[in-house]
């Protein structure tokens, strides 16, 4: 999102610990403000050598001041320099460097340096986040809540408009103030963030490198790739968040990380400060089954068919390889993690243990009758609301997936519902050239075409048109769809060039023509992409309807739910759900079995490139001078005591989506690595923490230090960094 509004309320049981509270130290992404209460003394007999105040503290710097948002939360990146050099990850910056990227200059297969500032490139749009501070605002948040009263006489235990109320009650000059609801409505906080907008890339390896084993690797143990990349932040002269300007001058950061290079051993202490997006381990056991047995499924088969097609033409095409690596990538990620989750979900038998614990929370609430007066079937009455949902669920994921996320040309299609609306309120047919969203068009056409190819997004839009219509609900299924088809008797292919010899948005010079002489409703309403379009996503809306009253008992319900959870459990702390804010996690570095005789080292090194480095291959190929620097041998300060330089290492730390790119640090507030995956086996660790097999894959910073000097020759990089050994 690009700004902060609203972050998602956490489902999650987090109490206020005093002394005669007890926590679970390994699971869990902690609340950064309340660590010295909840974690610090587990974090102390883990093995932490800083104090609490050192590692959060409002009023001098400290390592949260070194740790950043991307883009209000997509990714974390930390401070290592004091001239505003910032460090994440690769596939972080994977969208910025592709949109970079021509066959000119081709910065996803060769990389990027900057030699110096004045050769760092702006990425328009880019945001970085620093947490200031965090206030308490639950009483006067509950007050305000009254006024939204709903017509039932409930009231809900979040809202955007409370959240507007409270935060221009508290804004403060310079800094963006976001309010987020915890526990459903049990506790209230306000974060303040400075966000700069000022963003360049400084660096980036070639994807060999950076990408190295792509799908085949991705969510597994062992890797080995180096998975970062370099940012600068930039401010005004007083190093104030200001819009770009070539006048603009590197930010001070209040704190900056030191960068190891002493290395790790097993059972060293390690832990993660960084913005994990959104986990949901209190979901009842029977939204944990409709994801792994109706959602999941439904997106996994849309996607396998979409990323099919994809790979197909990015093998046979460089120029197409450039154009669709980013939407590649952002379709494959998850889709690869919900094959894992489903697995894995069923084997550690997730829903069989939250039906344990419901049976649990049913026998405490009926053994009081103030309790069952509360809390009712509560169970009971969750397991009606998601049965009624069910039939309907995959019918909701086909449109998303399909029509919102499926070819190009109905996504672009999505945006004329906009143009529509406001020629209705306007009470007009036609928007002038020069109107704010005819501008607005034509700005995001420009990126929109150079990443684009007609006859791939044909066989896509084919591809997706037929399986929505062979898995849509009859009830939701739209008739303007359903005539298409049957014009063509069934024949997808001829619907398709039907719908791209007629389309004004299926070439550049087509739709810039048309906007041209201005935006008029005709043109729009007759389209044929429109119309599918449009047709999908108000029957879409009519399935949200027929759903309506059900999702909100279903949301009241899980309010509800929480509470009884909260009340049971009182006394200890329980570990929160993620949800964008500013989390802490820690552990200890080590392997792991995940299965009989099989045992993972708790380190990859520099020979896995050897190992699995096979000429041509799109996924575990080297570019020349990757493979001449690998074969070289020279390691330099990087190695090991043992000689040899590690790529990577893996630890028991807890994180989730969000936290790509979060420093991994040791005891002594070191930078160690990058945490970039999690293993094979943690694929349920959104639903569910299995403390045996859930690992943080990190990257080693001496093998990022290595592709600095020895291979990108960076020393104007590695002089900025405060490397100690």
């Amino acid at each position: 999102m690009k700004k902060i509004t609203f972050i998602k309320s956490i489902i999650a049981t987090l109490l206020i610990a005093s002394s005669t509270f007890t926590a679970k130290a390994d699971e869990g992404m902690w609340l950064i403000h309340l660590m010295a209460q909840t974690n610090y003394e587990a974090m102390k007999a883990k093995g932490v050598e800083l104090s609490a105040e050192e590692i959060y503290s409002e009023t001098t710097p400290s390592l949260k001041d070194a740790i950043v948002a991307l883009d209000f939360g997509s990714c974390t990146g930390s401070m290592i320099s004091k001239n505003g050099l910032m460090i994440t990850n690769h596939h972080c910056a994977y969208d910025d460097i592709q949109k970079l990227s021509s066959l000119e200059h081709d910065y996803l297969k060769n990389g990027f340096w900057s030699k110096n500032q004045s050769e760092e490139i702006r990425i328009p749009g880019k945001t970085v986040m620093f947490l200031d501070r965090v206030i308490d605002v639950t009483d006067e948040y509950r007050e305000v809540l009254k006024n939204f009263e709903k017509d039932d006489g409930s009231i809900p235990y979040t809202s955007r408009r409370a959240n507007s109320v409270i935060e221009k009650k508290y804004a403060k000059k310079g800094f963006e103030a976001s309010c987020a609801a915890m526990l459903r409505g049990n506790k209230y906080y306000l974060f303040y963030y400075k966000v700069y907008e000022d963003v360049r890339l400084v660096a980036a390896p070639p994807t060999c490198f950076g990408a190295f084993g792509k799908d085949t690797d991705n969510w597994s143990w062992p890797q080995h790739k180096g998975d970062f990349a370099m940012y600068r932040v930039y401010g005004d002269k007083d190093g104030n968040p200001a819009k770009y300007s070539p006048n603009n001058q590197p930010i001070t950061p209040k704190y900056v990380l030191p960068v190891s290079t002493a290395g790790i051993k097993e059972g060293d202490y390690a832990m993660v400060l960084g913005y994990p997006g959104s986990t949901a381990r209190y979901t009842p056991s029977f939204g944990i089954s409709e994801k792994i047995n109706i959602t999941n499924p439904a997106m996994i088969k849309v996607r396998d068919t979409k990323l099919a097609i994809l790979r197909e033409a990015m093998n046979a095409d460089e120029k197409i390889n450039i154009q669709y690596a980013s939407k590649y990538f952002m379709n494959s990620n998850y889709w690869k993690y919900a094959i894992g989750e489903c697995e894995y979900t069923k084997k550690y038998d997730v829903v069989g243990i939250k039906t344990a614990e419901e049976a649990k929370l049913t026998a405490w609430i009926n053994a009081d009758p103030t309790r069952k007066a509360k809390y009712g079937n509560l169970i009971e009455e969750l397991r009606a609301c998601y049965a009624f949902a069910a039939p309907y669920m995959a019918t909701g994921i086909y449109h998303r997936e399909a029509i919102v996320n499926g070819a190009d040309l109905t996504r672009l299609a999505m945006r004329f519902k906009g143009f529509e609306s406001t020629m209705e309120k306007q009470g007009c047919c036609v928007l002038h050239k020069d109107c704010a969203q005819c501008k607005n068009l034509r700005h995001f056409c420009e990126q929109y075409f150079k990443d684009y190819d007609e006859q791939v997004d044909r066989k896509i839009f084919t591809a997706m048109i037929e399986l929505y219509v062979k898995n849509i609900d009859p009830k939701f299924f739209p008739e303007e769809i359903g005539n298409l088809v049957k014009k063509f008797k069934g024949d997808y292919q001829k619907l398709t060039d039907y719908v791209y010899k007629n389309s004004i948005l299926t070439t550049k010079d087509r739709l810039f023509t048309w906007l041209d002489k201005g935006v008029d409703k005709k043109t729009i309403d007759k389209d044929p992409a429109y119309l599918i379009t449009k047709s999908a996503q108000t029957k879409n809306y009519e399935l949200r309807d027929y759903l309506k009253d059900n999702s909100q008992k279903i949301g009241t319900l899980r309010t509800l739910y929480m509470e009884a959870l909260v009340e049971m459990n009182k006394g200890t702390v329980l570990p929160p759900d993620a949800n964008s804010t500013m989390r802490i996690t820690y552990g200890t570095v080590g392997g792991y079995s995940p299965k009989d005789g099989v045992i993972y080292d708790y380190r990859s090194s520099i020979d896995g490139y050897k190992e699995k480095y096979v000429e041509n291959d799109p996924e575990f190929d080297l570019n020349p001078d990757c493979w001449a620097a690998i074969q070289k041998g020279d390691w330099g300060r990087y190695a090991d005591k043992d000689g040899k330089l590690y790529t990577g290492f893996a630890t028991n730390l807890d994180i989730t989506g969000g936290n790509s790119g979060s420093p991994v640090i040791n005891a002594k507030g070191e930078l160690i690595g990058l945490a970039y995956d999690g293993n094979w086996e943690s694929m349920a660790g959104d639903l569910y923490y299995n403390p045996k097999y859930n690992k943080c894959v990190c990257v080693d910073i001496r093998f990022i230090l290595w592709i600095l000097d020895k291979y990108a020759r960076a020393s104007n990089l590695l002089n900025e960094i405060s490397i100690v050994e």
